[in-house]
Formats: structure tokens, sequence, C-alpha cells
């Protein structure tokens, strides 16, 4: 039985709602049943929306799956792939483009072009090398019409930038500031302005983050945006923001090897209104810059939970502390984050040796216990994606209107759809990563490769907590019951004892 995988790739919703999908799915089918084929349904193998131009569909989208497949084995030399035309593969660079299109073929997959039905294989370009260049031109073509939407957009940004000394470019803003679409101004927040002042001035007092970030929780100083608490990352990049002296940094995206980076460009003083001097600004800055970070070794981990622990209390992340000195062997514990910066969640110690030797113990029975794959994601992601195609093609209607006919009403209708797509994209984002951990295939070989590092001699800790992150999306390191509840990827959640239950009555009385 020979298996062939159907690939489809659309760039915009309406073609999802028209004809394409129909056109894609009925060649495959037809082309199966007239050669002997069995179309695979394991794999999902459509691209919704999804861009072949920046190669997008390889590094997160479903032909992305179909190259780990190959690799793991799971597709076998002498499938076939079905794609309607070689641009539904790649519009990236030939340069870049041409790897991808090697890569199949020479694992022994046959490319199948079901608009014309011809076939690219390692003995069809042997046979006739002719085709190779067939093949480039191709790619040329469909990459050159990509570039040239490419320019255009980029010219009408440009443009667009080259107003921001006058006129914002979005509605968004720091956690400080809002703004006023009746005059198009920002608007400062005098309270949160008034914190950050504050932050500014005791750190030139000598205070460190950490303790700054105490205090303000302890004072039960109200956060910026919705975190529960503060956190001393955030407090950190508050001091390095040159937003709150008035400059915008603003940034252009560009691709190296076809990775997404945003590219720093000229700033734009007096963008925002400055909430703090600009000479606080820069003592503060020079204090800082004269304090060195301690040494930390990269790629170390000392707690095969890191990232993953989360308190049964308040569900923040649990870090790893040691009591006693550590040159004589200190003991370490997991403790909830909150409470540590002291937020109000209940301090307590949770010995880390037997959290992870539970893991250690019950690793075969754990992996036996995992549920199968969401197949409701599959749903949730066309539908974002297609709400973010959509977004992203009226947002470049907009910048090109206002970029010819400057109009209150459609900046204001560009600032909010710009924040709805943000968000979108963070919601895809995420539901990518849940799809990658969540399809059949994958899902148990990541299970199996955790299971052969938890019984590798010895463990590898920073294998292990790699291929955890994986697996699972939370442990909640419940100290009350004694139970460690690890939460899987795909939805679900296994129990495992790691201590005697706590005693009620001195719970009740730590806290």
């Amino acid at each position: 039985m020979t298996i062939a995988y159907s690939y489809l790739r659309f760039s915009t919703p309406e073609q999802a709602k028209g004809d394409s999908t129909r056109r894609q799915i009925e060649l495959a089918e037809r082309y199966a049943a007239e050669h002997g084929l069995t179309l695979d349904a394991n794999l999902r193998m459509t691209d919704e929306g999804v861009s072949a131009f920046r190669a997008k569909n390889v590094r997160a989208g479903a032909l992305g799956r179909f190259l780990r497949a190959i690799d793991d084995g799971i597709v076998e030399p002498g499938s076939f792939l079905l794609v309607e035309n070689l641009d539904r593969v790649s519009r990236a660079s030939p340069w870049d483009a041409m790897p991808i299109f090697q890569q199949i073929i020479n694992a022994g997959i046959t490319i199948v072009t079901l608009q014309d039905g011809r076939a690219w294989s390692v003995a069809e370009l042997r046979e006739n090398p002719f085709r190779i260049f067939e093949s480039l031109m191709v790619m040329i073509r469909a990459n050159q019409e990509s570039e040239t939407k490419s320019r255009r957009l980029k010219a009408v940004w440009e443009a667009k930038r080259r107003t921001a000394g006058s006129v914002a470019l979005t509605a968004r803003a720091p956690a400080w500031l809002r703004l006023d679409r009746n005059v198009s101004a920002f608007v400062v927040d005098d309270e949160k302005a008034a914190v950050i002042n504050r932050i500014f001035e005791l750190t030139e007092a000598g205070w460190g983050q950490n303790r700054i970030t105490e205090l303000l929780n302890t004072e039960g100083v109200s956060c910026f945006g919705g975190a529960k608490h503060w956190h001393r990352s955030y407090v950190a990049k508050l001091l390095e923001n040159p937003a709150v002296i008035g400059t915008l940094v603003p940034h252009e995206v560009h691709y190296e090897d076809g990775v997404r980076r945003r590219k720093p460009l000229e700033p734009v003083a007096g963008y925002y209104p400055a909430i703090v001097s600009e000479e606080l600004f820069q003592r503060v800055r020079a204090q800082r810059m004269g304090k060195r970070a301690p040494a930390v070794r990269k790629g170390m981990v000392a707690n095969l939970f890191g990232g993953l622990a989360r308190c049964p209390v308040c569900d923040a992340s649990m870090t790893r502390v040691s009591k006693g000195s550590t040159s004589k062997g200190g003991k370490p514990y997991l403790v909830c984050r909150a409470a540590k910066a002291g937020a109000g969640c209940r301090y307590r110690a949770t010995k880390l040796p037997e959290v992870e030797e539970a893991l250690f113990q019950n690793a075969g029975w754990l992996m036996s216990t995992a549920p199968s794959g969401d197949d409701t994601v599959d749903d949730r992601l066309a539908s974002v994606e297609d709400q973010v195609s959509a977004l992203e093609r009226e947002v470049t209607t907009l910048v090109s209107e206002l970029a010819s006919r400057p109009s209150p009403a459609i900046r204001t209708r560009l600032t909010e759809q710009e924040a709805v797509l943000e968000a979108l994209h963070e919601e895809e984002r995420k539901l990518l990563d849940l799809h990658a951990a969540t399809s059949g295939p994958f899902l148990k070989r990541r299970q199996d490769d955790l299971l052969n590092a938890l019984e590798a001699t010895p463990p590898d800790p920073v294998v292990v907590n790699g291929l955890m992150r994986q697996v699972f999306s939370k442990v909640v390191v419940d100290y009350r019951k004694g139970q460690l509840a690890f939460n899987w990827r795909q939805g679900g959640t296994t129990s495992v004892t790691f201590a005697w239950p706590e005693d009620p009555a001195s719970a009740q009385t730590a806290r």
C-alpha cells in the first residue's frame, strides 16, 4: 500500500471559503484514485492563510511538520506528496526554496503537481536533468510575485514612519499613556507616572530591583496591564525603556535566513509625553551600566521542573532556592515566586529532591497515562488564521488609504485593528505551539523521548527539562495533598504522589 499525503495551502481566507479548498481536495482525491494511492488522514496537511514567501509554512506550518515527519521516519520512502503547484510548497528565494524541494525528493518522496499531473522524483530528475531548470523557473516566478507585493507594502509603511514626529503611528502606547483620538495626542496616567518616577528614584538611591518589587507588592500598588503582581523583570524593563523620557524607537521588520527579526531605526525624540526627567533617566542608566551582572553558565539547568512548576495556591511559577551554605551542600527547595516577592501568597518550601524522585520512580506509568491529542486545536487554529489574514489585508488597505488621504477616521480604524491583530498573532503563536505538541505521531515520539531521557544513566537535566516543556504545559506542586499534577499539553492531568499529605492544622497555622 503506497501512501499519499495531500498538502493544501492558500494565503487568504477568501480562498478557503471559495473554490481553492474544494479544487485542491478534488485534485488530490482524483489523482490518488487513478494511481492506486491511499490518502493519509493522520497528518494535518493544510496551511490556511499561511504565507510561503517567508517560509512560514515551513517554520510553523503543516509543511514543516511534514518535513519533521520525514526525518522521524513517520513518512516512509516511496510515499507521495500531492500539491496543486510547486509554488504551494514555497515562494521563498529560490536559494532557500530549492533545499526544501531537494529534502523531500532526496528522502525518496515523489512530489506530484496536480494541476499538470507531473511527478518530481530523484529518478525522474536524474533521467531528465533539464527538469531541474524547470523547477527553478517556477520558484523564481513565484518569489518575484511575492517580492513585488512586499516592496509595495514596505514603501507604504516607510511613508507612514516619516510622519511619526507629528502624527501618531498607532494607538499602541506604553502602559502609562493612552491615545486621545479626539486630538490625536497621548494622555498621561498620572498615578502610573508617579509609580514609575518612584522606581527610578529608589534605584538611584541604591535599591535593587528585587527589593523594589517586594515593596510594591507589599504596599499593594496596582500593577500595569493584566499582571497579578509586580515582577522584577518588569521593573528592569521600565528602567531601560526610553519611552519614559518621550522617545520612540520604531522598528523595521526584516528577515534573516527566513527568520522574522525587528531592526531598531532612528529614535524619534518627543514622540511621547515625557514622565521622567532625562537627567534622572541618564543618571540611573549610568549607575546600572556600572554594575556588573553575575556570570551565568549558559544552558545549565539546576531544576528539572524549571519553567513548569506552579504553586497550588495562586498558580504562580515556583523557583528553586537553596537553604544553607551552597559551598557546604545547601539543600534545594521549590518556593512560590509570588510568596518570595512578598505578593501575598503562602511561603512554603518543598524539597526538590522528593519532587524529582517521584518523577523518576513513576516515569513509565506517567507516560502510559498520556491522553490522545485534542482535535479541537485544528479548528481553533484555522479560525484564528482566517481572522489574521483578513485583518492583515484590512490593515494594509488602511495604511495605503492613510498615506494617500490623511483622515482621523481612517487613523482611528487602523489603530483599533492593529491592536486586535497583535492579540490574534499572540493567540496564533500559542495555538501553533499547542498544535505542534498535540499532533498524534509527534506527540507519541516526544513522550518516548522523554521516557528514554528519564531512564538514562545518568539523566541529562538539560535534555529532560527541554523535553518536559514539550510534553507538559505545567506541573502543579501541590504540597497540601503531597501530589504532583502533570498538565499535558494536549489536555488532561495525571497526578503522582511525592510526599505525605499536609496536616490541615499545621497548614492553617502556617497561614
